[in-house]
């Protein structure tokens, strides 16, 4: 069994933001995750890319749950983590959200396909009594990593949200 006392401690850092949230949230939100992640010591272009995956999450929370939800960013092992967590109707077919690009007429329903670009890791994890979206940002991308993680579910059907 391993000695977890002979460990080093692990540098961690969080930020969570309440809701309820509505569309004039998503610039002071902006602002205060770029703050918090410079302090943290994150590179401009991650803090960046944090930021729009970040407000694309809330704003699917201010549409598709009234605003009802929280951010929680945390700086772990060299990489970024934002979860956005609702307690919303789910995500029929939740395995496939945000796999393919929507239509460039369709008014709406980027959100979770912007993000799943730009995470390096994504999941979402959906059901009747809400969902958890999972954004993976690692600060020093390995040259091997493909952005947007590993396949596409097979599917010809459009996606939600």
């Amino acid at each position: 069994m391993p000695d977890f006392a002979d460990r080093p401690v692990v540098d961690q850092r969080r930020l969570r933001i309440d809701g309820p949230f509505t569309s004039a949230d998503l610039e002071p939100i902006r602002r205060q995750l770029d703050t918090e992640c410079a302090a943290w010591g994150v590179p401009p272009r991650v803090r960046s890319v944090l930021v729009l995956v970040a407000t694309e999450l809330v704003a699917n929370i201010v549409v598709h749950c009234d605003g009802e939800g929280r951010l929680q960013v945390a700086l772990y092992r060299g990489r970024l983590v934002c979860q956005a967590f609702d307690r919303g109707p789910g995500i029929p077919r939740s395995h496939r959200a945000g796999w393919r690009p929507p239509s460039p007429s369709a008014p709406g329903g980027r959100g979770l396909w912007l993000a799943r670009v730009f995470a390096d890791r994504f999941a979402v994890d959906s059901s009747p009594l809400g969902t958890t979206v999972t954004a993976v940002i690692d600060i020093r991308p390995s040259s091997s990593s493909l952005r947007g993680g590993s396949e596409p579910p097979d599917s010809s059907e459009a996606d939600e949200r």
